[in-house]
């Protein structure tokens, strides 16, 4: 069986449709089922025989599993309303199967398929069966309502009669129970009586027995008074006497403790007097050697004070003398390092200048190798000017930060003579002088050579060699 034969074949709607068949049947055979109970019954089962005839004749690969699911629920719907109309013969559950089965009959509709001719034949079959079953309601209704009059009428009777029969009962009733009440009065007349009697007997006797009670209970007072006296006068006597003993033992005992605790108070404090000399005297003992350690103590802690100082000082010096060591010694690099540059281009531009002009010089002069020469010789110029201006400046800056590094590590072993207060003054006004100040006058940034025009404006010797070369160029055109 294949995948889309087997999700219809295999669909839960058949089992419940076999399950509601039954169902149906057991409600059909209620005995005291009416009329509109069985048509709906009858339409239940048209409906259930209807939809198996029409799924059993349609072909599985044809029907959609949604209107099988929709019809399953429906079915099932049914069955509960069929069961619960069984358990109670409720008219409203057999209206709500009926509306399932609208939604049913709904749903066959989109089950693709053409009418069979079983189907039509189950659907006559339906209706006569329908019909056979009216028909027999009816006549069975019939028969009931005839039966039911006749005996309405037989019961009628019987009441009519038993109405008399209680009449007459009653009547009798009435005179028996007055009868019976003339009875029940003479009755309590005569108990009243004799309760009235009884109960005077009664008071008689209780009150004899009640004076005889009092004397004799009168007189076993007396007797209990007299003894408990006696018996009180010889515990008393008794209990004097053990009084008497008590205190006397009592008194010695005391007096026997007394002594006691005199020679044991003595020899407390006796003890107590030579505890606290000793602990007094250890006392003294250890305040004296710990006198001494907090002592020596201190003198280690001062002594470590004084070399914590100068430490202090000391790093105080490195940390503020290191800067200008450190940016000294950078200058001093950057010196080396301008210095190097400028003899390269000074090396260069006398090589430049044997190998270039001096060749020129004896093999003729001409405008354009001069000017060419002129300005590799100017440009190499500039970087040598530019290099020795830089060595020049990082120079000064070097010295300047060498020397205030020399001078500040010197403050402490110039100044470790003199008195605290002095000592404070020459840091203060060194201070004042050294930090917070303008930059030096030789350190002063100036505006370094970067062009032909910035040599030749800056150094007077180039100048005149320019006027040189100047007069040379004049005379040149009137010797030609």
């Amino acid at each position: 069986m294949s995948e889309w034969t087997s999700r219809v074949r295999d669909h839960r709607v058949w089992q419940l449709m076999n399950d509601l068949g039954p169902t149906i049947d057991r409600a059909a055979q209620l005995d005291d089922s009416d009329s509109a109970a069985v048509e709906a019954l009858e339409r239940l089962r048209s409906v259930l025989a209807f939809s198996g005839k029409r799924l059993g004749g349609s072909d599985p690969l044809t029907i959609l599993p949604a209107p099988l699911d929709a019809i399953a629920g429906a079915v099932e719907s049914q069955r509960s309303e069929v069961e619960a109309f069984i358990s109670d013969r409720n008219l409203a559950h057999l209206t709500n199967a009926n509306q399932s089965a609208d939604t049913v009959l709904s749903n066959l509709a989109q089950v693709p398929g053409v009418s069979t001719p079983e189907e039509l034949i189950g659907l006559i079959q339906a209706v006569a069966f329908h019909r056979a079953a009216l028909e027999q309601q009816e006549r069975l209704g019939s028969t009931a309502r005839k039966q039911a009059t006749a005996e309405v009428k037989e019961l009628a009777a019987a009441l009519d009669a038993l109405k008399t029969q209680t009449q007459s009962a009653i009547a009798e009733l009435k005179v028996q129970l007055d009868a019976e009440k003339q009875k029940i009065s003479t009755q309590a007349a005569d108990q009243q009586k004799a309760f009235t009697d009884a109960q005077q007997a009664r008071s008689n006797t209780y009150n004899d027995t009640l004076l005889k009670i009092q004397e004799n209970l009168t007189k076993t007072l007396s007797d209990q008074q007299g003894q408990f006296s006696t018996a009180q006068e010889n515990r008393g006597r008794e209990f004097t006497a053990a009084q008497t003993d008590s205190q006397k033992r009592l008194g010695d005992v005391i007096t026997d403790y007394t002594k006691r605790l005199a020679d044991q108070d003595a020899e407390f404090t006796k003890q107590r007097d030579s505890f606290v000399a000793t602990a007094e005297k250890q006392l003294t003992d250890l305040n004296g050697v710990y006198e001494r350690s907090a002592q020596r103590v201190l003198e280690q802690v001062n002594a470590h004070r004084k070399d914590v100082e100068k430490l202090v000082g000391v790093i105080g010096n490195l940390g503020v003398t290191s800067g200008y060591q450190t940016t000294a010694n950078a200058a001093r690099i950057s010196m080396w390092v301008w210095q190097g540059v400028a003899v390269v281009a000074m090396l260069g531009l006398v090589s430049f200048a044997y190998f270039a002009f001096l060749p020129a010089m004896k093999g003729g002069f001409t405008w354009e190798g001069f000017a060419m020469r002129a300005f590799l010789t100017v440009t190499v110029g500039v970087l040598a000017a530019y290099a020795a201006n830089q060595a020049d400046r990082f120079f000064q800056m070097e010295k300047y930060n060498r020397k205030l590094a020399l001078e500040l590590a010197a403050i402490d072993p110039y100044i470790a003579l003199l008195p605290e207060e002095q000592k404070n003054k020459f840091k203060i006004e060194i201070g004042q002088r050294s930090f917070g100040q303008e930059e030096a006058p030789s350190l002063k940034a100036e505006k370094s050579p970067a062009t032909t025009l910035d040599v030749v404006a800056g150094s007077k010797t180039l100048q005149q060699i320019v006027q040189v070369f100047s007069d040379i160029v004049q005379k040149l055109p009137k010797a030609g």
